[in-house]
């Protein structure tokens, strides 16, 4: 009788231990699977304020007085269709260029993060 209730605790032992790796593994698996999306959902942010400062760029390119001439202020928009980024491009216009700063917004697990790239236009094409 000593026996079976010996290797009924070694059971109740062994299904314990096997129970808090299960526990610690799939706590791995949920903050990698966190993780992933988070990256994934940084460079398509990071795309989308490339692609609008390239944006701007062309703009400039193809007529820089009035680009110059109409730079300044803040525009929020939504910047992809259907996703849940918000764009807020803002721009500083000086004496010979356009700082122009895209900061690209978007939510997850109840925080907020962006990413946020800036650069100088210059009023001349040299």
């Amino acid at each position: 009788m000593t026996w079976s209730g010996q290797m009924l605790i070694e059971i109740v032992v062994a299904v314990g231990i096997i129970s808090l790796v299960l526990v610690g593994v799939s706590d791995l698996m949920i903050r990698s699977s966190r993780l992933t999306t988070f990256q994934r959902q940084k460079a398509e942010a990071f795309t989308i304020s490339q692609r609008l400062l390239n944006n701007y760029r062309v703009q400039r390119d193809s007529n820089p007085q009035a680009f110059y001439d109409n730079a300044g202020g803040s525009v929020l928009d939504p910047c992809v269709s259907g996703k849940t980024y918000v764009c807020i491009v803002s721009m500083e216009k000086s004496a010979e260029a356009v700082l122009v700063t895209v900061k690209v917004e978007w939510g997850d697990g109840g925080q907020t993060f962006d990413v946020s790239l800036s650069q100088s236009l210059s009023k001349e094409i040299r």
